[in-house]
């Protein structure tokens, strides 16, 4: 009697723990079909893109071209929608994505200022690398002009003017710790020179000031060039610009090469599936002849890199300008 007692109690245990068993990998497997299937229905609602400047100018200008070919394409009639969170130089903006929930909703476009620059100079919520970064979109040339009755004609005559003659340049720059301003301090650094550097309150008064004779030189994009007025002698990006006729830093055997990048970042902890996706929807926005149309007429060009390379390039900004702005003294 007790023996068929235990055996019954045993088989009524093993019974038990096999339906717990059983239940458990039912809940798991749901779970896990769940989650996939969550992940494979993103984008679900409108996806915001911050625009981390006021409304108007380059940056905004292309988030807004390239959310408006990327929303035509979104499934679940989903659009991408810009959003403008201005100040401090974007870091506002910056801020407000750093804090955001990682789900893909949230995204921002981002330049040099905000990563490379300001993480140097700033107190603020994020460093450098606290993002999740996804491509590299476009970036555009950053020309040294001149007036056009300036003495010099070539970026070799400027050169060896400027080192005979130190402390007399006048460069206009956009803004302390802008990024043309870290440029010209990275052509100062690299080539030797000794330069008066006068700020301004943005690109457009920097080259009022050029033409009214206030200052010597400036860095400028090429949509604002007039040929008229002035010259460009030379590109202090890593490649010519298509457009304007002037040689890089690099052909003339100084290693300077900045170029002036739009990013795309994501909060950081940004799932693998909601990086593909986008990755794969900017990448194709920027091969769309509709699409590069709009943004080399407004003097940038498609720049992609995934997002491996996007880190790199931020890094390696970001030490150049520490190394730069502790030669001039901008940080200890």
């Amino acid at each position: 009697m007790k023996r068929k007692f235990l055996f019954l109690l045993v088989t009524f245990l093993l019974l038990v723990l096999a339906a717990c068993s059983s239940n458990n990998s039912s809940t798991e497997a749901t779970s896990a079909s769940e989650s996939k299937g969550k992940s494979s229905n993103y984008p679900e609602k409108n996806i915001t893109l911050i625009a981390p400047y006021e409304p108007g100018g380059g940056t905004d200008r292309n988030a807004r071209i390239l959310a408006e070919a990327i929303s035509k394409n979104l499934p679940n009639n989903v659009k991408m929608i810009v959003e403008n969170r201005p100040g401090g130089s974007s870091t506002v903006g910056l801020t407000y994505l750093h804090n955001s929930k990682p789900d893909g909703y949230t995204l921002s476009v981002a330049m040099e200022t905000g990563l490379a620059i300001k993480t140097h100079t700033d107190d603020l919520a994020y460093e450098w690398d606290s993002f999740t970064e996804i491509a590299t979109l476009v970036s555009g040339p950053q020309l040294f002009v001149v007036k056009k009755d300036a003495p010099w004609d070539t970026a070799e005559e400027w050169l060896e003017d400027v080192k005979k003659n130190p402390g007399k340049f006048r460069a206009g720059i956009a803004g302390v710790g802008s990024i043309g301003h870290l440029a010209l301090e990275e052509v100062k650094y690299k080539a030797g020179l000794d330069m008066i550097t006068v700020p301004y309150d943005g690109t457009g008064p920097t080259v009022q000031g050029l033409l009214a004779g206030d200052v010597d030189g400036t860095i400028v994009a090429s949509s604002q060039v007039d040929l008229e007025l002035m010259k460009v002698l030379f590109n202090i990006a890593s490649e010519r610009t298509e457009d304007i006729d002037a040689p890089t830093l690099n052909e003339l055997g100084l290693e300077v090469a900045s170029d002036s990048w739009i990013g795309l970042i994501a909060p950081p902890g940004l799932p693998e599936h909601e990086k593909s996706f986008l990755q794969d929807a900017f990448k194709n926005a920027l091969e769309d002849p509709e699409v590069i149309e709009k943004i080399t007429a407004g003097g940038s060009q498609p720049f992609y890199n995934g997002p491996e390379e996007f880190k790199k390039i931020i890094e390696e900004r970001y030490k150049i300008n520490e190394q730069v702005m502790r030669s001039n003294g901008m940080i200890k």
